[in-house]
């Protein structure tokens, strides 16, 4: 007995990358997936001298952003899973989490 015609398959993907264009290059290279939330930015800030040896009070400060969203996929057929994680490997610039799951239709 099969059950893959009552089957759901749900695709989750957390992503994040320090450049906000290549973030809005994934949601044009994934025009199917239902919602998606943009999350907080993270910054990290932090500080360097620029003289280790002589003045202390001449430091250089930087900080880096990193953008995240989430977003997820429904689908009956696991092709579409299948092809939303395959497009996810192409990206250099973002980092990406996937969780992948399914369950039965009621």
């Amino acid at each position: 007995m099969s059950f893959s015609g009552n089957l759901i398959y749900k695709c989750e993907v957390w992503s994040s990358s320090a450049n906000i264009k290549s973030l809005k290059l994934l949601f044009f290279l994934l025009p199917f997936f239902q919602r998606y939330r943009g999350l907080s930015i993270n910054i990290k800030r932090f500080t360097l001298l620029k003289s280790p040896l002589g003045n202390k009070k001449s430091k250089d400060q930087f900080e880096k952003c990193e953008h995240r969203v989430h977003f997820y996929l429904k689908s009956i057929k696991p092709s579409n899973i299948l092809a939303c994680v395959h497009v996810l490997t192409f990206l250099t610039e973002v980092k990406c989490k996937v969780k992948v799951s399914n369950k039965l239709l009621d």
